[in-house]
């Protein structure tokens, strides 16, 4: 399973998604609490809409590109953004900063495809800090399923992280939660 997490959804660059991978070893599941790691600098958390992958696909084009959607999902984010700005400054890879263990947490239950139609509500500590919406984005789902599946194959249950538009400084004792079509798909505590 590849965790794939598009990073400019909500800016200019790019003419293309533009994207990075996570391993598995970083998935937070479960609405168990996220551990702060020690001796990272600061974390900040990002709300995103997940895509579950449905099939095996290489080279879908975009008007069959829902085809390959099986649901919607919920997620977190966490960025180490000091060893990101770091990195990036190096020209070093972003690894550390984003795929260390649990760093994408992503709910239980998968939503029907259209679901996400309704966008996704993020809090921190019952008070509303974000909305996510299809229409904010720059690039569809489909044509992002339809761009990734040009650059390498996608298999089922694959899970693609549409971006955000938000970062927000976690802290411990926070407890956050992603809402999508109404229902709480995430709630987990910040440890």
């Amino acid at each position: 399973m590849k965790l794939i997490n598009i990073i400019n959804n909500y800016s200019d660059k790019g003419e293309k998604p533009l994207f990075y991978l996570k391993a598995d070893t970083a998935l937070l599941r479960n609405n168990d609490a996220f551990y702060i790691p020690t001796d990272v600098g600061r974390i900040v958390a990002s709300p995103h809409i997940v895509l579950k992958n449905a099939r095996l696909a290489k080279c879908i084009s975009e008007r069959f590109a829902s085809r390959c959607i099986e649901g919607v999902m919920a997620g977190v984010t966490f960025t180490a953004i000091d060893k990101l700005n770091e990195a990036q400054r190096e020209g070093l890879p972003w690894d550390e900063a984003v795929g260390f263990d649990h760093s994408s947490a992503l709910s239980l239950e998968t939503l029907e495809r259209d679901a996400m139609l309704e966008g996704a509500i993020f809090y921190i500590n019952d008070e509303e800090r974000a909305r996510i919406n299809l229409n904010d984005f720059r690039f569809t789902p489909d044509k992002i399923v339809s761009h990734l599946s040009e650059c390498m194959t996608l298999r089922i249950g694959d899970l693609i992280y549409l971006g955000s538009r938000e970062e927000f400084d976690v802290k411990e004792g926070d407890n956050y939660k992603v809402v999508v079509a109404g229902k709480t798909l995430l709630n987990f505590d910040i440890k």
